[in-house]
């Protein structure tokens, strides 16, 4: 068998991660931190920033190279799933929407665009370190991290971007914060930190754009396996907030017309300054801050004065305090549910890029200093992320026959079911408006939910559920050939999901299977009393693989798999 480098893609709405490692041995994560042409003065740096320009349609700069002079995209990885909305009013958000129209690119293509030069570097980063035949000796399996807030067809979108970038065939999504966790747990477990069984942390990862929290308790040492405790939760709450709160403050503060004549390159400038001086040195503190807009009208009054602007300590705690406090919100909701299921809290893990921010750490550790929850900032939170996803690849690689996985189970965020006709009956509920003819004559009631896996389930690491399909076949079929059949997945969000298909309950995808002809002949024929028709009814087997952020589809008849089977996402989610 081939050896194996496993790759984690941390693809994030302002920065990028990537690591890998090499599937035996001491499976040494090496992160890739020399990025071309870093405009800091230190020479590495753990993440590369999302950004990328284009030159006649065709991707020109990215990362670091993208200089502020020049029409650049970023936060594009943000109009990926159309269910989170984002701040319109953000001349960043509105410009990116402005760009893409003129480019005559979708958000998609450019998160592919970005990706396939993202990969590109990765793969020249291994052929530095193993060498220029490392494809022939390396088979390469790739695990890129999403956002666990996302809908399951944002993440399904997500994967047919990897693969339209170019990246490897073996491609796995994995959530955020379980990547981010995963690492945690793992390096402090390794670094001998005492840990006991029934520990529970809660990961705050936040990041640019989405804020993903996750809890864990620990259910072994030896091996060492934790559970998800409670299910986890999110906002969309990062960093990028800050910047746009920042953006309308000064917009007020400098006058919406004199904002509008300002150069773009002077307004880039200045939210530069934002990101590297300010936003990741903040700790609350009364000290004054000042950005540089170049051109701007002096205006003493509003702390304006030879192209800089002075921010009061009182405008930038307002600033701060307004993301923060959702976040907080978020945190102390996670610690009532732990402690609701009977457990403690030992400790908040704070990963991601924003979740190094000084402010933010004192914050939720004055908040818990009467409860005896440690507040720790993590060593190397800022890639945190990438290498989790490096961990979990190795953990999953079909090269471990029988692999001790540190997640051994999950909590279901969504109930996943399919509607389907029941017998009729009004003691049940059944409404007259769903009383249909099935195709024996019998009454039957419709629109009726079947749940295969409800929301706050446990789901155990590898789990397979399983659904019935009573499929009613025409007996004039005709030809020997394929006889196309599909069901749809449908989702819901509720806590209690309904038993009828109601508003809340939603088409997640079309699960789409295929069968010769000549098998269906063999099942037998009756006849509708009512209309002379004949028909056939077959029954499949849905089952649905769990142990992935991607649900994987099987249909079965009579215990053996149909010709093909395809699940197409909905666009609109």
């Amino acid at each position: 068998m081939a050896s194996e480098i496993v790759v984690g893609i941390d693809f994030g709405t302002t920065y990028s991660g990537v690591s890998w490692a090499i599937n035996g041995g001491k499976k040494t994560i090496r992160v890739v931190n020399d990025w071309p042409n870093p405009v800091s003065t230190v020479a590495t740096s753990d993440k590369v920033p999302s950004a990328l320009s284009y030159q006649d349609g065709q991707p020109y700069h990215w990362g670091y190279k993208v200089d502020l002079k020049e029409q650049s995209l970023s936060w594009f990885k943000l109009l990926l799933d159309p269910k989170n909305k984002i701040g319109q009013g953000s001349d960043k958000v509105m410009g990116l929407i402005k760009q893409l129209a003129t480019l005559n690119k979708s958000p998609e293509d450019v998160a592919a665009d970005y990706l396939r030069l993202l990969w590109q570097y990765t793969k020249e980063d291994i052929r530095k370190h193993r060498g220029g035949d490392w494809e022939e000796i390396y088979k390469v399996r790739a695990v890129l991290t999403v956002p666990a807030i996302w809908s399951p067809g944002a993440q399904d979108k997500t994967l047919k971007i990897a693969r339209k970038a170019g990246l490897p065939d073996n491609i796995s999504l994995v959530s955020e914060p379980e990547a981010a966790a995963l690492a945690v747990l793992r390096e402090k477990r390794e670094d001998g930190e005492p840990l006991r069984v029934g520990d529970c942390f809660v990961v705050c990862d936040a990041g640019g754009g989405t804020v993903d929290l996750i809890s864990y308790k620990i259910c072994s040492l030896k091996p060492f396996q934790v559970e998800e405790c409670v299910m986890g939760d999110g906002g969309l709450c990062g960093s990028v907030y800050l910047d746009q709160a920042f953006e309308i403050t000064i917009r007020n503060m400098v006058g919406e017309t004199q904002w509008e004549e300002l150069r773009l390159k002077s307004k880039r400038m200045m939210m530069h300054d934002f990101e590297y001086y300010i936003k990741r040195s903040y700790a609350g503190d009364k000290q004054p801050y000042s950005v540089d807009l170049l051109d701007v009208k002096d205006n003493p009054a509003e702390g304006i004065d030879n192209d800089t602007i002075t921010l009061k300590p009182t405008m930038l705690k307002t600033i701060f305090d307004h993301v923060i406090n959702q976040i907080m919100r978020l945190v102390e909701k996670q610690i009532d549910e732990v402690e609701d299921k009977g457990s403690n809290v030992k400790a908040i893990l704070l990963v991601g890029g924003f979740g190094t921010n000084r402010y933010m750490h004192k914050r939720l550790d004055e908040a818990h200093k009467t409860t005896g929850i440690q507040v720790l900032q993590i060593n190397g939170g800022w890639s945190a992320i990438c290498r989790g996803a490096t961990m979990w690849g190795l953990e999953h690689s079909q090269q471990n026959p029988s692999p001790r996985r540190t997640v051994k189970s999950r909590i279901a965020r969504y109930s996943y079911g399919i509607v389907c006709t029941l017998p009729f009956d009004e003691s049940k509920g059944h409404l007259l408006r769903d009383r249909i003819r099935g195709s024996r004559g019998e009454w039957r009631a419709a629109n009726q939910m079947s749940w295969m896996l409800k929301k706050g389930e446990k789901v155990e690491e590898g789990r397979h559920i399983h659904q019935p399909l009573t499929q009613v076949v025409p007996v004039n079929l005709e030809g020997t050939g394929m006889y196309n059949l599909w069901n749809a997945l449908w989702y819901c969000a509720d806590d209690e999901p309904p038993e009828r298909a109601e508003l809340s309950v939603k088409e997640l995808c079309k699960v789409e299977y295929g069968i010769k002809r000549s098998k269906l002949w063999q099942e037998p024929i009756y006849k509708s009393p009512l209309t002379g028709e004949r028909w056939r009814d077959s029954t499949f087997d849905l089952w649905i693989r769990l142990d992935q952020t991607t649900l994987e589809f099987s249909v079965k008849y009579k215990d053996e798999k149909v010709a093909w089977t395809e699940a197409k996402y909905k666009e609109n989610f």
